[in-house]
């Protein structure tokens, strides 16, 4: 089987689902590849309010510490489109005060970026299931 990265908002999919050791892998792998590709990883985690109210700082700093866009209007634009695209996903059916415990891919190539969400959720303890979510801007 030929497994092709050619797609960002894959590229962020796959690396939001992986664990620690699978994410060391998936990003060699990414490094391979003929396109530069920008990939950080960051966790986000609370009650459902806190996230919608500290989402967009969070991955605004994991985007600018780690070097995916730059320090402009335009490329922070982007980002935010795309993370509330990701996160309105995540939160559109999440219980108002639930709990949240995710990760945030954040990819980039020179035209696009993409955030990808994925983690658990509850309103209780017991009733935990899978989310994921994806946004993709263009630069």
């Amino acid at each position: 089987m030929d497994f092709k990265l050619n797609r960002i908002g894959k590229i962020a999919l796959l690396a939001a689902i992986t664990n620690e050791e699978e994410e060391k892998l998936f990003k060699e792998l990414v490094k391979r590849y003929d396109v530069e590709y920008k990939l950080a990883v960051t966790f986000v985690s609370g009650r459902t309010s806190e996230i919608k109210n500290s989402f967009l700082k969070s991955i605004v700093g994991c985007a600018l510490q780690n070097e995916i866009i730059e320090k402009s209007g335009k490329s922070i634009h982007s980002l935010v489109h795309a993370g509330i695209d990701a996160l309105g996903g995540i939160t559109s059916s999440a219980p108002i005060e639930g709990s949240l415990k995710l990760k945030v891919a954040l990819v980039a190539d020179s035209d696009w970026l993409a955030v990808a969400i994925y983690g658990d959720s509850a309103f209780y303890p017991l009733t935990n299931h899978e989310r994921a979510c994806l946004g993709v801007m263009h630069l």
